[in-house]
């Protein structure tokens, strides 16, 4: 370890592990998953980034303005940022940052030849985002270079939480020649300007960063960014083993408390027991929900009252209570969104709750009177303790209505595949919000996302639900700026999506984690942010 600026301590790897095990892919256009971005964050910056608290700033946009109209976004960036080195580059060493870069990468997330995942990003938002998908145009007209430091975009109609868009992966700035120089294998080799760069990633084991010494940010000490040698992301895909490096101070967090040791762990008044009072527990509302979801365009799950009806068969409460320990937030007794948005009206979004007489009386009106005639169900379900445990205990929940429902365990890279593939017909999953904005969780439920083609790839709206009352409230709320009136228009849509029922709503999650006494500035955020840049370990 080496003397710091203010008193902090530089060098030395921090470790920490993603229990889904491995990413899917380092590509920015391809992430689609919170093991990705956690992954992403430390290697890629954007333009602008949610600190902390939340609050959206600066990051490799100095300053922006928006046209009074609300549809020209100017950027004006930095002009001290460089990619990382990496052989690549002619010369070995990462050349400079500019705004040709922010075209070429965000291009790339409206290209379907990138198997992009982040088109929604920009589509319907962004002047020409849908003629260049579509193989109309040679380039998107609203991304626009004014001159290297001077990024413009144009949008095709006021869209308040735009920002917001471009705090997600989709918004990681790459180089042209890192991808043309990996081509198919860029997805696991990653080259950007953030904090840490790439070092090697072994399967089932290990990704290693390391820290860029050129890195452009310093910290209110004067210490330049990062403040660690060395990140480690393990892989392993226990949460009891994880727990039990972590006690062995083999990891330097643990996120995921193990449901059976929860309240030995944790006490009811969300303290640390004496077993474990010598570390550090950091606890939030998280902006997560667990839930759900069917294929709306294939029979069994096109039919309304059936996706109702098994809705009303789930005990909410009993698997807060005896499945997880009370270790949630609450049970989800309203919509998908959760109740860590301030500003959100969920109490005026009426979901569905348990009711065995109402599941029988939906499943009649179904056609499927106490479940006969029901064609064969398949729950999928990644190989993670915490869903498993939660898709048994529905499984048995079913039953008591009379729908026998086979559990498919997948590896969660191949469930998500699958429901965007629509080759799922009914999954559990969450979503753990991408950026602070309700409107992030009801696009998973916006239709015009949904392709023409069933048989194209439905990112983020997996379901296929498409409700055109619930659009026009939808696109009538992301066009308004007043926060408050946006938020009643959500909730009317949310409405009519509790109602319809493409989702099975279940829990909202709190946020724990598990640190070594000795881990300093790592705060723990509604959206449980892996930002380490600023983490240094006081040895």
């Amino acid at each position: 370890m080496r003397a710091g600026l203010g008193g902090k301590k530089l060098g030395g790897r921090y470790t920490l592990n993603e229990i889904r095990g491995n990413p899917s892919s380092l590509d920015p256009v391809r992430m689609n998953s919170k093991v990705e971005d956690d992954i992403g964050t430390n290697i890629f910056d954007k333009l602008v980034e949610n600190n902390s608290k939340l609050e959206l700033v600066p990051e490799l946009a100095k300053t922006w303005d928006i046209s009074s109209d609300g549809m020209t976004y100017t950027f004006h960036l930095r002009t001290d940022v460089s990619f990382h080195d990496d052989s690549c580059f002619a010369s070995g060493k990462g050349r400079k940052m500019i705004a040709s870069d922010v075209k070429y990468s965000f291009e790339r997330v409206c290209n379907p030849k990138t198997l992009t995942s982040g088109y929604w990003v920009f589509q319907d938002i962004v002047q020409g985002a849908n003629n260049y998908f579509e193989g109309k145009a040679t380039d998107v007209s609203g991304f626009q270079v004014a001159d290297d430091s001077t990024f413009v975009v144009h949008l095709t109609k006021p869209f308040a939480p735009f920002l917001e868009h471009l705090t997600t992966s989709f918004g990681y700035i790459v180089p042209r020649e890192a991808v043309e120089r990996y081509g198919k294998d860029f997805f696991q080799h990653p080259v950007g300007t953030g904090a840490f760069r790439f070092v090697h990633w072994l399967p089932d084991q290990e990704i290693l960063l390391k820290r860029n010494p050129n890195y452009w940010e310093y910290d209110s000490s004067g210490n330049r960014l990062p403040l660690l040698d060395e990140v480690k992301f393990t892989l392993i895909k226990d949460d009891k083993t994880l727990l039990q490096a972590f006690l062995q101070s083999n990891e330097d967090e643990d996120f995921t408390i193990p449901t059976e040791s929860f309240q030995d762990v944790v006490t009811s008044g969300k303290e640390l027991t004496q077993q474990y009072a010598k570390y550090t527990l950091q606890h939030v509302s998280a902006m997560n929900s667990y839930f759900m979801e069917f294929l709306c365009t294939k029979p069994p799950f096109d039919n309304i009252a059936l996706r109702r009806a098994m809705s009303f068969a789930v005990d909410r409460e009993s698997i807060v209570k005896y499945v997880l320990k009370n270790a949630p937030h609450s049970i989800a007794d309203h919509g998908i969104i959760p109740p860590a948005f301030a500003h959100y009206p969920i109490e005026e979004v009426h979901g569905i709750t348990f009711n065995p007489d109402s599941a029988k009386h939906w499943l009649e009106v179904a056609g499927f009177p106490a479940g006969h005639g029901v064609p064969a169900i398949t729950l999928s379900v990644y190989n993670e303790p915490r869903p498993m445990q939660i898709a048994e205990a529905v499984q048995r929940m079913w039953q008591n209505i009379g729908l026998n429902v086979t559990l498919q365990v997948m590896q969660s890279a191949q469930l998500f595949d699958g429901s965007e593939d629509g080759k799922l017909g009914l999954w559990l999953t969450r979503w753990y919000a991408d950026y602070p904005e309700p409107e992030n969780f009801l696009n998973l439920l916006n239709g015009r996302l949904v392709p023409k083609s069933g048989n194209d790839k439905s990112y983020p709206n997996s379901a296929r639900w498409n409700s055109e009352p619930f659009n026009d409230l939808f696109y009538q709320a992301i066009a308004t700026t007043d926060e408050t009136k946006r938020s009643e228009l959500y909730a009317k849509a949310e409405n009519i999506a509790a109602f319809e029922a493409p989702s099975i709503p279940l829990f909202y999650e709190e946020h724990y984690r598990l640190l070594q006494s000795y881990v300093r500035d790592n705060p723990l955020d509604p959206m449980n942010r892996i930002d380490l840049k600023y983490v240094w370990l006081d040895k």
